[in-house]
Formats: C-alpha cells, sequence, structure tokens
C-alpha cells in the first residue's frame, strides 16, 4: 500500500518529470554547462582549465594529461565525460568563448554588430586561438559525428550571436523584414573565418568596420540607411 501512495498520492511524480527532463536537457548541452552537483561542478572545473590551455597552447599540446595536471581531475574522470580529447576542447572553447562575448544592446544594430565582431575577433583571433579554429573545422570534415557536436556547440552559439543583433534591429524597423538573416550571418562569420584560416589577412579594425558597413548596406531599412548618413 505504502508503494501505492508514492506512485499515485499527489501527482508530484508525474509533475517531477517534465523538470526532470527539462534539467537533463540543461545538463546535456555543452555550451552551456549547468552548475550545482558534483558531476557538473567536475564539467565546469575541467572546461576552465582547457580553456586556459586552449589560450595558451596550440592544439595539439592541449593533450588529455596537460588538461589533466591543469584540472587536477583524472584522465580516468575526463573519459568519462569526454568521449575523446577534441570533443573536450570544443566544448572547452565554446565556453570559453561565450564568457568573453558579450554585447550590450545600445539600440543601434550598426553599432552592436560591430562590437559583437569585434569580441568576436578578440576572441578567434588571440594567441593560440587561431589554431584551435582551425582543426576544429578540420575535424569537424573529417568526422560526421565530430560536425554534429560542432554545429550543435561552436557554431550554433557563435551565429547566435550574430542574429541576436540583427533581430533585435528588426524588431527595431532598422533591419528589411523580407531578409534573410540566415544569409546575413553566413556572409559575417564566413568573412572571420575566411581570413582567420585561408587567407591569414588581418582581422583589424579597418576590415571590422568595412564588413560591418557592408552588411548593414545590405540588410537595412530605407529609413536606417537614412538615419545613418
Amino acid at each position: 500500500m505504502g508503494t501505492g501512495e508514492g506512485r499515485s498520492g499527489d501527482g508530484r511524480g508525474r509533475d517531477a518529470r517534465p523538470m526532470a527532463s527539462a534539467a537533463r536537457r540543461r545538463a546535456a548541452d555543452p555550451a552551456h554547462p549547468e552548475a550545482g552537483s558534483r558531476r557538473a561542478e567536475v564539467r565546469l572545473q575541467v572546461l576552465k582549465a582547457a580553456g586556459e590551455l586552449v589560450d595558451r597552447l596550440s592544439y595539439d599540446e592541449v593533450t588529455i594529461d596537460a588538461v589533466a595536471r591543469a584540472s587536477g581531475v583524472s584522465k580516468s574522470t575526463l573519459y568519462r565525460h569526454w568521449s575523446s580529447r577534441q570533443v573536450l576542447v570544443l566544448e572547452a572553447f565554446t565556453y570559453t568563448t561565450n564568457l568573453l562575448i558579450h554585447v550590450k544592446d545600445t539600440g543601434d544594430v550598426s553599432r552592436d554588430l560591430h562590437a559583437y565582431l569585434v569580441a568576436l575577433t578578440r576572441c578567434l583571433d588571440d594567441g593560440e586561438t587561431a589554431s584551435t579554429v582551425a582543426n576544429l573545422l578540420a575535424e569537424a570534415v573529417r568526422s560526421d559525428d565530430f560536425a554534429v557536436l560542432y554545429r550543435q556547440t561552436l557554431l550554433r552559439e557563435r551565429r547566435q550571436g550574430f542574429l541576436d543583433v540583427l533581430e533585435k534591429g528588426r524588431s527595431r524597423g532598422q533591419i528589411r523584414a523580407d531578409m534573410d538573416l540566415g544569409t546575413a550571418v553566413d556572409a559575417l562569420y564566413g568573412a572571420i573565418h575566411h581570413r582567420l584560416i585561408s587567407t591569414a589577412e588581418a582581422i583589424d579594425p579597418a576590415f571590422l568596420r568595412d564588413l560591418t558597413r557592408l552588411a548593414v548596406q545590405g540588410s537595412a531599412t530605407p529609413a536606417y540607411l537614412q538615419f545613418l548618413k
């Protein structure tokens, strides 16, 4: 009888299932690791340590041994949380860049877009991170499974940053309603990666200003373009 009462009771068991499922989904999102449980604390400890290594070392130097030493977490525990070194580096890089790329909403889409480009470039073109970006992209080309994770973490987060800025601009009447924002994001993000990985040309202030101007002129409403003159 006691078991029956525990299962039916006042319905709390039924209500708890969606909440538990949502918590599992949040905990399973490597781009936004949860805190609270011991497991989550270990993951955060490792991601922070690995992120610091990514800033200082080349991609190949961020090994499981190096992360274990820097984090104080055993290699066996690392492999329980991450299936490979490549996945660990991807999640650590995504986590640290998420912390660094924050753009204040000024009410001006051109200004906010430029600020996001500057913040993104600072993360991608600093220290050894260019090596990491290039190698993570190469891993995604080589492995279909890794490509899925790459799209679900790093690529999704960076694209969403651009989309947030452009969608706010659209809501203020600064970006045309008929503009395909995904195309604009691809042009912006693609231009950054093209210089970072392919041509090695400088991603300097002049380039970022020109890129912002190009994106805004191609997507802005006539009224906003008039305002910018």
